[in-house]
């Protein structure tokens, strides 16, 4: 009776261990800067532009982003690496032929991911679809 007792204690104590070591999350002293925050989303707009404009057979607009805000930074481990998801506000002044400048006030998502060295980060891209989740992982200058 005594041996099961202390067997149970013994498991209920591994199991708290492996599930506190699961919530650890990387310190926000780590997050990444305006420079990187700003490559990231630059990156981002960029992509989403190729491939609108590939759809709808048309040049690209050039813009600029201003007044980035970050408003919320959560920190997360994802696939072993220290993930930040950040939520904000960006200002994009667009320029092309039809218009001269146009300013839009937006807001963004991005998931930015410090590498295992520290030096590098790399933006992921999520994609859902009705049965799992997946990312696309590219890497910032």
């Amino acid at each position: 009776m005594f041996d099961i007792k202390i067997k149970w204690i013994i498991y209920i104590s591994i199991a708290i261990l492996c599930v506190s070591c699961n919530l650890e999350k990387p310190p926000l002293e780590f997050a990444p800067n305006p420079s990187i925050i700003e490559k990231a989303l630059r990156f981002k707009l960029e992509h989403q532009q190729d491939s609108l404009s590939r759809q709808l057979r048309q040049k690209k607009p050039q813009f600029t982003l201003t007044q980035i805000n970050v408003i919320k930074i959560e920190p997360m481990i994802l696939f072993n690496l220290p993930t930040y998801h950040l939520e904000g506000t960006y200002k994009i002044i667009l320029e092309k032929n039809t218009y001269k400048k146009r300013l839009i006030n937006n807001t963004f998502n991005l998931d930015l991911q410090r590498q295992s060295r520290g030096k590098t980060w790399r933006i992921l891209m999520k994609t859902e679809n009705k049965k799992s989740v997946k990312y696309s992982s590219y890497l910032i200058y």
